[in-house]
């Protein structure tokens, strides 16, 4: 698997390249999230394609529907090991989830008391991986050290991954998204220069 901050800049690029039909902000911010959602989703089934027991969930995507009769599993993205065990009358395989390998929130919004909403579900969560995705803010630093004692009371490694505001995507000068992970304590850059 290439690096997740890789996967995000490549998933950044897909959705932000994308048209958007809409000019009202929120239908156009609502469109260019799910694009968002959408790309990241593409780029974790091209990440694990080779595994033929690994499943990517996600609101918008319905390849998993004939195996689990939904598209979202708790996340906005999951990426799942998958098993199987026949069912109890007439032994058709039935498909379980065998380990949670990603999980990921992706909130927008550029205020501490959203992100942290959305970054606690995290805390709930048993994959061996977690990220987190927000928009960059006029004060990053700051903004990350809210969210130092959930990523604390996770379990698996924890990222967090900072876009621009999708407001901002038809910009000509867009800030470029820059990726941290959570170690002892403290958000460490995997990818570029930290702002």
């Amino acid at each position: 698997m290439i690096g997740i901050d890789k996967l995000i800049v490549e998933a950044y690029e897909m959705a932000s390249s994308e048209q958007c039909e809409y000019t009202d902000k929120k239908k156009l911010h609502n469109e260019r999230s799910r694009k968002w959602i959408a790309a990241l989703h593409q780029q974790f089934v091209k990440q694990y394609s080779s595994e033929t027991d690994v499943r990517v969930f996600s609101k918008g995507n319905k390849d998993n529907w004939h195996e689990f009769l939904l598209n979202e599993l708790l996340f906005d993205i999951s990426v799942c090991q998958v098993a199987t065990v026949p069912s109890a009358k007439h032994h058709k395989e039935l498909t379980y989830i065998k380990k949670a390998l990603w999980q990921v929130e992706s909130e927008f919004a550029r205020n501490s008391r959203e992100t942290m909403k959305d970054f606690s579900k995290l805390v709930t969560g048993s994959a061996d991986n977690k990220l987190f995705v927000g928009s960059h803010v006029s004060d990053d630093k700051a903004f990350m050290d809210v969210l130092l004692p959930a990523a604390a009371v996770c379990s698996g490694t924890v990222y967090l991954a900072l876009l621009p505001h999708p407001s901002t995507w038809d910009s000509i000068a867009k800030e470029k998204p820059f990726t941290w992970k959570f170690v002892n304590g403290l958000w460490f850059p995997v990818s570029g220069a930290a702002k």
